[in-house]
């Protein structure tokens, strides 16, 4: 068994508890080695061979059945919202030939597609973390359990833990909380129970849950609750990423740690990069906790010229942050025949713009093009203001990574209402997250071009207003 992907050495934990269910019941890993591999058997005999799959994944015991069935019967799985929009999920279907959609109850829909995928594809995620985008990352097995042994090596994870689904499945750093505790033995709690919901916090005590992850929302959430004053003697370590930290949440996080007396691990990572690239150790959150960190263990950081792609070498020299691993994608899938090509990604550029201190730590201290990351989801602000002027045109998308705007100056009935509901169903986003204005004019520069800091600053007043 040696050299297999976790989903392949399931069994080899025997009778420990893999899965735990809100009913008190229990699957083991041999169980679920067990479960997985019979629906692995009615995939070979209703689905093409070499073709592509989509999933529902949601946080229940078919959908992880049916996501480790795909894993070890080397099915290509494209990972979807359990909520996607019907629309949505027919665009992908019709743009990657989509052989098959699988409901998270497993129930298996066959389309009239049918596209041979590259035999080293085996995991299809979107680039925006809510499914709906139209570019997918392409990741293999081996990405899969670099990514999970990478943070198996620096999270203090052990196999007698119970982590929880506080984070979708179907998003990368949510899906990486799962693999990384199945390579180890450890154990998972598969709730959809809302993280503001008493129910969720009931588990955590009731299931004893030793670590708590969570995007910049997930902490604000935090705040509101003051987990800091929750008794939970099982909780160990928690740990944050997609997104950067605001300055008042910095200070909530290294309060958080010195409270609970518990460790904080900070991390960065892209969906490109299967999930993790960076992290920051926790004894160094009360001083450095505007960095980034170092690389997740056998990954490698470098800055390069945005211009000219050479290498920076001096300190406190701003570049684009660029990494090398063995967890790096094999490449995009924007469309079907995107699903046979041939190349392998080596070094991935993030699009972040970074400096290395002296003692080694990286700081991100922008971004080259217009995306911003919220609730863990990267939303390209371009992509966003195409896609809206279906609605309203023109209209101006900037933000920060805790507030989404949308301005315009149509005066039209009803025409906030119809971007709110955008924003909150088509995203997923919190009403907190987002702000839409109507302007009597768009700020401009002296160039004509849209003055998004201007903007920005509209915004800001009038929340501070609000």
């Amino acid at each position: 068994m040696k050299g297999l992907s976790f989903a392949h050495r399931l069994e080899l934990f025997g009778d420990a508890i893999a899965l735990r269910l809100p009913d008190n019941s229990t699957i083991s890993y041999l169980q679920l080695a067990k479960l997985a591999d019979q629906y692995s058997c009615t995939l070979n005999k209703v689905v093409p061979a070499h073709s592509l799959l989509a999933l529902h994944f949601s946080s229940t015991l078919s959908a992880v059945v049916a996501y480790l069935a795909a894993l070890r019967s080397g099915k290509a799985l494209l990972l979807l919202a359990p909520d996607l929009a019907d629309s949505q999920t027919l665009a992908l279907v019709e743009r990657l030939h989509i052989a098959a959609l699988i409901q998270s109850s497993g129930e298996i829909q066959l389309t009239a597609c049918q596209q041979k995928v590259r035999p080293d594809c085996a995991l299809l995620l979107s680039t925006s973390g809510s499914s709906g985008s139209p570019k997918s990352v392409m990741l293999s097995l081996q990405n899969i359990e670099a990514n999970a042994r990478a943070i198996c090596d620096y999270l203090p994870i052990e196999s007698t833990d119970t982590a929880i689904t506080a984070l979708p499945l179907h998003y990368s750093y949510g899906l990486s909380v799962l693999n990384s505790h199945l390579y180890q033995g450890a154990s998972i709690l598969l709730t959809e129970a809302p993280l503001m919901s008493k129910e969720f916090w009931q588990q955590t005590r009731d299931f004893q849950i030793s670590s708590l992850h969570g995007v910049p929302f997930s902490y604000q959430l935090y705040r509101q609750l003051r987990l800091e004053r929750m008794p939970r003697p099982a909780l160990r370590y928690l740990t944050q990423a997609g997104g950067k930290l605001n300055s008042s949440l910095t200070d909530y996080v290294q309060q958080l740690s010195s409270t609970l007396q518990k460790p904080v691990y900070l991390m960065y990572g892209q969906t490109e990069a299967t999930a993790r690239i960076a992290y920051l150790p926790p004894k160094l959150i009360q001083q450095y906790a505007d960095c980034i960190g170092k690389p997740i263990p056998g990954g490698e950081l470098l800055l390069r010229d945005p211009g000219t792609k050479n290498l920076i070498t001096a300190d406190f020299t701003e570049g684009e942050l660029c990494y090398r691993g063995p967890n790096v994608m094999l490449g995009y899938a924007s469309c079907a025949d995107d699903l046979t090509s041939t190349g392998v990604l080596t070094e991935l550029s993030t699009g972040d713009l970074a400096e290395r201190l002296p003692n080694g730590l990286y700081r991100i201290v922008g971004r080259l093009s217009r995306f911003l990351k919220i609730q863990g989801k990267r939303l390209q602000l371009d992509h966003l203001e195409q896609q809206l002027s279906a609605l309203v045109d023109p209209v101006c998308c900037t933000g920060t990574d805790d507030l989404l705007v949308v301005a315009y100056t149509e005066q039209k009935p009803h025409l906030a209402e119809q971007l709110q509901l955008y924003l909150r169903e088509q995203l997923q986003l919190h009403p907190a997250l987002y702000k839409v204005m109507q302007l009597p004019t768009l700020p401009t520069l002296s160039n004509g071009k849209a003055d998004y800091q201007a903007l920005l600053q509209l915004a800001k007043e009038g929340r501070d207003a609000g």
